[in-house]
């Protein structure tokens, strides 16, 4: 600020850096040099952060709540993926963001490969969530460094066969799951079977979900809701069930009592994969197995395309060696 002693002399009177740093006072004999130099020094403080900015001390943990509190907390598993990203960065020991290398997570991941037990699946996840937090905070200009995970690339996976239920293990998997204590099992695992729900979706209906021979889905992955035709006596048999208790743990249970083995990672998805494996090998099209899996992408319906009768079945006329 520049102001006018009793003297008559005009003084500059500044603090470049704000409150608590060095304070430069200095007196001229117009006002004009005195705004002169009052310039001079704001001047000489901007081309000085041009050249000299100040270092960015934020860390790893920094940048994950800057993301969440500027986009993360809009997503329907937001705080979710806040808690993963958190538990990432205290195992990369939260290091500071400027320092952090690409080498750093590519050690990360192959210590967590060879000493935790974790699968490449679950470890490009975590490699998408760190890398997404780098690049919105980059699209806010929150970030003004490249992304140091861009030139990483993800582990390549071998696509995993989808396990499914026989007509055998469906009918022992249903004797147990009534057999349960838990009052819900039974009416969750057969929406399931009977809709291709997702695990969470048919244990979190309620009576507002059902009309007359259908159940609509809400709040669900894809962010849409869908509509899926049920029997009659199916509709009779939940309408006066909901709302359901939680029941995945005895759900896993009533599996293992089944004694069915499945594939790690597909417990919760066997209803799933077991509704849409049966669809195509009774006949349905893969299209309509897309709008009842709610699907957006045709290609996670195309994995159980196989199951289908007619599937490549033209090779048989079409081969060399046909007549």
């Amino acid at each position: 600020m520049i102001k006018k002693l009793p003297s008559g002399r005009w003084q500059v009177d500044i603090r470049q850096d704000g409150r608590g740093s060095k304070r430069i006072r200095k007196s001229f004999d117009s006002k004009a040099e005195a705004r002169r130099y009052e310039q001079h020094l704001l001047l000489r403080k901007s081309e000085d952060q041009v050249w000299n900015p100040s270092k960015d001390r934020r860390r790893l943990k920094d940048l994950i709540q800057q993301w969440y509190d500027a986009h993360g907390h809009t997503l329907k598993d937001g705080e979710k993926r806040k808690r993963k990203l958190d538990a990432i960065a205290d195992r990369l020991r939260n290091p500071r963001a400027t320092s952090f290398k690409v080498s750093d997570f590519a050690t990360y991941r192959r210590l967590r490969l060879e000493n935790d037990g974790v699968g490449e699946n679950t470890l490009n996840h975590e490699h998408t969530y760190l890398s997404a937090v780098f690049n919105e905070l980059i699209r806010q200009g929150e970030w003004t460094h490249e992304n140091p995970l861009k030139k990483l690339r993800k582990f390549k996976l071998d696509e995993q066969e989808l396990a499914f239920l026989s007509q055998e293990q469906i009918s022992r998997l249903l004797e147990e799951c009534r057999a349960s204590s838990n009052p819900s099992l039974y009416h969750v695992t057969r929406l399931a079977l009977a809709t291709g729900a997702r695990w969470s979706e048919a244990e979190g209906v309620t009576r507002s979900n059902f009309t007359p021979h259908r159940v609509t889905y809400n709040y669900t992955k894809s962010g849409k809701s869908r509509s899926v035709p049920i029997s009659k006596q199916l509709y009779k048999d939940l309408i006066e069930e909901v709302p359901f208790v939680s029941c995945s743990a005895a759900f896993r249970k009533a599996i293992e009592r089944a004694g069915i083995d499945l594939p790690r990672g597909q417990l919760t998805h066997i209803c799933r994969h077991t509704f849409a494996s049966h669809f195509l090998m009774k006949g349905g099209d893969i299209l309509t197995l897309q709008k009842i899996l709610g699907h957006s992408d045709i290609k996670l319906t195309m994995r159980y395309s196989h199951l289908s009768p007619g599937h490549l079945q033209s090779v048989i006329d079409f081969n060399p060696l046909a007549h």
